[in-house]
């Protein structure tokens, strides 16, 4: 059995702090990702919340998630996302995101052909079989790579 262990934030800064500022320090917008209907980033994929990059776990509707990634040598539980039975983010709703005005920060920043640019088809490959990442949001990466 895995040895689970919850850690304070100041730990977390290092591995799981997201880039959300450039290189001059300036905070980044937005991406613009062309989704055109696509939800695939919403869907299975666990939605973790960076409280070091301005989210506030209290403001959404949360579960304590195994982080796929070892923090320290140790398999931790962070805050993320609660999703609905059927697997979509608990914010998903008809028409898209529920929260986009409010979004966390890993919203905010995900682009789904960078994504899959940064990484060789072997390591995709790899992260798909360890559950690290969903093949559905590496295909759409893909598939909008000519938008970039």
């Amino acid at each position: 059995m895995t040895d689970i262990q919850h850690i304070t934030e100041d730990e977390a800064l290092g591995p799981l702090t997201l880039n959300l500022f450039d290189a001059r320090g300036s905070k980044l917008v937005r991406t613009t990702v062309p989704c055109n209907g696509c939800r695939a980033c919403c869907l299975h994929d666990a939605i973790f919340l960076h409280p070091e990059c301005g989210d506030d776990p209290d403001a959404y509707e949360t579960e304590l998630v195994e982080y796929p990634i070892m923090v320290n040598g140790r398999r931790i539980k962070a805050p993320a996302l609660k999703h609905k039975p059927d697997g979509s983010c608990v914010y998903l709703g008809p028409h898209g995101c529920t929260i986009h005005d409010r979004a966390p920060a890993i919203c905010k920043e995900f682009d789904c052909r960078r994504l899959y640019q940064s990484m060789t088809r072997a390591e995709r490959r790899r992260r798909v079989r360890q559950g690290v990442l969903d093949k559905a949001v590496l295909d759409a990466g893909r598939d909008r790579l000519n938008t970039l």
